[in-house]
């Protein structure tokens, strides 16, 4: 399908890494309700489509469909329209006929996809979700007979506004639909809204400001360079690490703020001492030895005699269109999850309008072959030149801090001690919140334990 291949060069051209966990909480042969966070405007349900085999239909709001440019797409993918009571041209009776259709839909075993928290958003947490998910899952059961499956899903972009981030779809377990049956439709609605966010909850990184998800980013990385060792990890592992992180935070900000003042100013006047000498987390783990040298010495030489000519090559063929993408994409995004919806519509004009008049150059100067080939190097030298993104800065700074090292000798094991006395407490920190998380534990278990025997108020 040339949707699910548009999907697929997106994601691999605009992002360095896409990984896909829990499809396999995705059932063959029924009806499904994806119930996604909504973090990124429309570039969400391109990278949806791009994580799953399924042909997902989108519920996307009218308003879209009299965008001339999202109608034939939105048309094409057979997305289905909802519309909203925030303006008064809207006629929010023709839901009903959108629900009609969705419950058709789940009957023939399709698969939507709908954005719960109603609008995309660039929060740190999961907002509050709209019923109407809910009412059109327990609808669904009134009309079909049959439950359809609701998977929560998660999207996790590591650095949002960054050139070529990367990107978590994360697949969670099935939410339960069941109902008590004395349970009215208002209290059901509600019960199952609650259930689909504890889903989404469960898949998402939630803290209360981005202030926070930088800390417990920056923990991570140091957590991942522990004992002058960085541990390989996927994003599935990051994002799992960074979600314990987060829970240890709020307890031990809860019950140990004092603590965590303490160790907080620490790590920051480790990082900046760190950057003043221009050093990275990494630097600190490199062990110099002959071998290594030689090895990396191979590869810089391999990067600037091969690599670096033909990305040269794709930056200078693509030079114009980027600046003219990067700068109209800032002017036109307004907010952070804005900016990669605006950035791949752009660049797709742009880029494919500066392709097409300078292959068109090369056919009518050279002819045929050269279109070929200069096609063919034109491709080549683009994907290289992402590929290399970075490295010549990261090339320029290994060489510097190397150099510093050998001039230094002492920095180094000075950086290495403070980093070996800032684990050690950052170990003693974890113990601690293993512990009041066992004792809220406990204290939980006594809670239902106690309501259970007729004990409660």
């Amino acid at each position: 399908m040339v949707w699910k291949q548009f999907c697929h060069l997106v994601v691999k051209t605009f992002y360095s890494k896409f990984e896909i966990t829990g499809q396999d909480h995705i059932p063959n042969n029924q009806g499904i309700i994806f119930c996604v966070n909504h973090v990124n405007a429309l570039i969400d349900a391109v990278v949806l489509q791009a994580s799953t085999t399924k042909n997902v239909r989108p519920l996307a709001r009218s308003g879209l469909f009299k965008n001339p440019v999202l109608k034939p797409i939105l048309k094409l993918i057979g997305a289905v329209p909802i519309y909203r009571r925030k303006t008064e041209e809207t006629d929010t009776s023709k839901n009903i006929d959108t629900f009609s259709k969705c419950y058709e839909l789940l009957a023939q075993n399709e698969t939507l996809v709908i954005f719960p928290e109603g609008q995309s958003h660039s929060d740190s947490y999961v907002h509050d979700l709209k019923t109407g998910v809910a009412r059109m899952v327990l609808g669904a059961i009134d009309a079909n007979g049959v439950e359809p499956v609701v998977i929560p899903v998660g999207l996790t972009f590591v650095r949002k506004r960054a050139a070529r981030t990367e990107v978590l779809v994360h697949y969670g377990s099935a939410v339960d639909l069941k109902i008590p049956k004395d349970m009215d439709d208002y209290d059901a609605s509600h019960l199952v809204t609650d259930r689909v966010k504890a889903g989404i909850e469960a898949v998402t990184l939630n803290a209360p400001s981005w202030k926070d998800i930088d800390l417990v980013t920056r923990l991570e990385s140091f957590f991942s360079m522990r004992h002058g060792k960085r541990r390989t990890s996927t994003l599935k592992q990051r994002f799992q690490s960074l979600q314990r992180i987060i829970e240890a935070q709020h307890l031990l900000n809860e019950y140990e703020p004092d603590k965590v003042r303490s160790l907080m100013s620490k790590l920051r006047l480790f990082e900046r001492l760190c950057k003043v000498c221009g050093i990275n987390n990494y630097h600190l783990g490199i062990k110099y030895r002959p071998v290594l040298l030689v090895l990396y010495t191979l590869r810089t030489l391999g990067i600037v005699l091969i690599g670096f000519p033909v990305a040269i090559w794709g930056i200078l063929n693509n030079y114009i269109p980027y600046k003219i993408t990067t700068w109209l994409t800032q002017k036109v995004s307004k907010d952070t999850d804005q900016h990669d919806t605006a950035q791949v519509l752009i660049g797709m004009g742009f880029f494919g309008l500066f392709w097409g008049l300078q292959s068109y150059y090369i056919f009518q100067t050279f002819g045929l072959t050269w279109l070929i080939i200069y096609v063919i190097s034109l491709l080549i030298g683009a994907a290289v030149a992402l590929s290399l993104r970075g490295e010549y800065r990261r090339t320029l700074e290994n060489l510097k801090v190397f150099f510093l090292f050998v001039r230094k000798k002492d920095l180094k094991s000075y950086l290495e001690t403070k980093r070996h006395d800032l684990e050690i407490e950052l170990a003693q920190m974890v113990r601690i919140a293993k512990r009041l998380s066992k004792s809220q534990e406990g204290d939980e278990l006594e809670y239902k334990s106690t309501k259970n025997e007729g004990g409660g108020l």
